[in-house]
């Protein structure tokens, strides 16, 4: 989740543990073999399953039938390897690209941890100022990386509309983030 808006969701509903649980098993097997069929390697395979099933708790609540939540969490694994494979080729460039010295690469990153920490904070609280229905919307969209066709047969609304429900709360967020002098 290092490019998603992480925090967001838990500002709306999530199943129970106990309710997702049986789910969560079932659809695990399937997820692995994805992951493994990407990485050939168990430890991120699973790291992977991991994560599309942690979105798919948090997206849960649109969902209209198991069968869509199983294409979803197939879709989300996808979208976890992919990222997972990104930062894994992220984090073997910046070393050869940064001639700095290992005490001036911790202090940068500490301080670029600390801002994106901050900022990850801004955005829960920018997230937070949303009406329900477009809080709902904006975390389908962020973390469970739904499109908006998607997020539109998921929750029975148009498409049209969701797309426009997003573009107003692309907005505000911006506007929240403008007002804290984080853009």
């Amino acid at each position: 989740m290092a490019h998603n808006i992480t925090g967001c969701y838990a500002l709306f509903y999530c199943m129970a543990p106990a309710e997702f649980s049986p789910i969560a098993l079932k659809l695990r097997p399937r997820l692995m073999a994805l992951g493994l069929s990407f990485f050939g390697d168990e430890e991120a395979a699973e790291d992977a399953a991991q994560e599309a099933l942690l979105r798919l708790w948090t997206a849960w609540q649109g969902l209209p039938a198991e069968e869509d939540a199983e294409r979803l969490a197939v879709r989300l694994t996808k979208h976890a390897c992919i990222d997972a494979k990104r930062r894994m080729h992220t984090e073997l460039l910046v070393p050869m690209a940064n001639k700095t010295t290992k005490t001036e690469a911790s202090q940068t990153t500490a301080a670029d941890m600390l801002q994106e920490r901050e900022m990850r904070e801004a955005v829960v609280q920018a997230v937070s100022h949303l009406r329900p229905s477009e809080r709902r919307l904006w975390t389908m969209f962020a973390e469970a990386q739904m499109e908006t066709t998607q997020i539109a047969a998921a929750t029975g609304i148009d498409v049209r509309t969701v797309s426009a429900m997003l573009s107003s709360a692309r907005r505000k967020i911006k506007n929240e983030l403008k007002k804290g002098g984080w853009l």
